[in-house]
């Protein structure tokens, strides 16, 4: 059960959230993952396929709108957010419960993208559900909570390769403790194994029949990284310590010798462990550390007992001031407050650049719509709507969900969009460049050159094409 006040918790930023899903435009990677759910498949060159059938399920509910697109994410942070608050209640009580389903929602990222679609919605639910299910079976329930917490591991890695590292605690804990290595005695872990490797196993078959593109376009990124970089670590560690608050992680510094709690530290360390790597050659953004902070929100709830008074209050306060902040810039109906193509200055402006676009189409007589970056391609289709042909020809494994370029197309005559001064796909035949502005409070967010083409060469599926 759920206390009444956690569960007032959730269901207040649920609304919060659902509010803003409907209100707000879609920002460009949303777009794209709603390309992906125009055609489901097991697998996606950028991440595993679980985003894709939310979208496609979320539209198919309540239509081709922001609020269908951002449907399953809604509700998927709330029903996170209820099982922080049971695995709070579980280790320390009912006000840890509600304080822990607080605290969750006020870190900066969950607050400000709660209701955003992308792959972390489905990674954050389904790594939180598992650790839920996994300290149900530990804290004395049915053994077959382990076979629950292997079903939704298996259903995280399916949403997002980062949630193989839960996998990896795991295993660490069963093998490295003296209750883990008694657990291995019973059936229902190896259950729970089983049943996660079955989840994988279909997604797993996607990617070796398609090169293991998505394994490679994850786990390449180290190989290609820039050389070492020995401040990286100290600027994860800060970045993250402010995202998650000072106070909220002070909080749950606090609880770390709590009984109870090394079982969470043993599950979430792999994955801050393995950045705190990757930082020493690359850039690690927010995001990625998103499914340990229901265990830290956890955390917090219980290192909350005996606190002074201002720490306690001040915890949720400075994450929402600092979350609220982050809303303000998005929803700000002013002059765009950031430079760039940032999220924000993504939403903004499409009306009249869809029209102008649109009617481009129109007058060229274009049989299908082409761009040069997958951003651009999936925004193309968003606004242009299911019904234009778009097709990005930056590189051919991101667009694998559309099946070949139909031979028609190729030397069907084409609108080209690109962004200006960007390289351009190769066309035989490529017109003069009709300039368009998107434009928001005054200010040019993107420019784009407009060209009639025909003739696509240098794409598979196009006649003299090398396959």
């Amino acid at each position: 059960m759920i206390p009444r006040k956690a569960l007032t918790v959730a269901v207040l930023f649920m609304a919060l959230h659902a509010i803003l899903a409907a209100a707000l435009p879609l920002v460009d990677d949303e777009a794209y993952y709603a390309f992906w759910a125009s055609a489901p498949q097991w697998g996606y060159f950028d991440h595993p396929p679980m985003i894709a059938w939310w979208v496609a399920l979320g539209e198919g509910l309540l239509g081709h709108h922001p609020a269908g697109v951002r449907l399953l994410p809604v509700l998927g942070y709330g029903l996170a957010s209820l099982l922080v608050a049971r695995m709070a209640l579980v280790l320390g009580g009912p006000t840890a419960a509600w304080r822990a389903a607080l605290l969750f929602n006020a870190t900066v990222p969950v607050l400000a993208l709660g209701f955003v679609a992308t792959p972390d919605a489905p990674s954050v639910l389904f790594w939180t559900a598992a650790l839920a299910a996994a300290l149900e079976a530990r804290r004395g329930g049915h053994g077959a909570w382990w076979a629950v917490a292997g079903l939704m591991a298996g259903l995280g890695v399916i949403s997002k390769l980062t949630n193989l590292f839960l996998g990896v605690g795991i295993v660490a804990w069963l093998l490295a403790t003296r209750e883990g290595r008694a657990t291995l005695r019973a059936p229902w872990i190896w259950l729970g194994g089983v049943l996660a490797l079955s989840v994988m196993a279909p997604v797993a078959a996607w990617n070796a029949a398609h090169d293991w593109v998505g394994l490679q376009r994850q786990f390449g990124r180290i190989v290609e990284a820039t050389p070492l970089q020995p401040l990286g670590p100290a600027v994860y560690v800060a970045g993250t310590l402010l995202l998650v608050t000072p106070l909220v992680s002070w909080l749950a510094l606090r609880a770390v010798r709590l009984s109870g709690t090394g079982f969470l530290i043993w599950l979430n360390a792999p994955l801050v462990l393995y950045l705190g790597w990757h930082a020493l050659w690359s850039d690690v953004p927010g995001n990625w550390l998103l499914p340990v902070y229901p265990a830290v929100a956890v955390l917090a709830g219980l290192g909350a007992k005996g606190a002074s008074p201002w720490l306690r209050r001040g915890a949720p306060v400075t994450g929402l001031m600092l979350g609220g902040l982050a809303l303000l810039v998005a929803l700000w109906p002013g002059p765009p407050i950031l430079q760039g193509n940032n999220p924000p200055n993504q939403m903004r402006g499409w009306a009249e650049t869809r029209t102008e676009i649109a009617r481009a189409a129109d007058e060229t007589g274009a049989q299908w719509i082409a761009t040069g970056d997958y951003g651009l391609a999936a925004r193309l289709w968003w606004e242009l709507g299911p019904e234009w042909q778009v097709r990005g020809l930056d590189l051919p494994a991101r667009y694998l969900f559309l099946g070949p370029m139909p031979a028609a197309l190729c030397d069907a005559p084409a609108l080209l969009v690109t962004r200006e001064n960007r390289p351009r796909p190769a066309f035989e035949s490529l017109g003069p460049a009709h300039l368009v502005e998107r434009v928001a409070g005054g200010k040019v967010l993107g420019r784009y050159e407009l060209r009639q083409v025909r003739g696509l060469s240098d794409w598979p599926g196009c006649p003299g094409t090398p396959r």
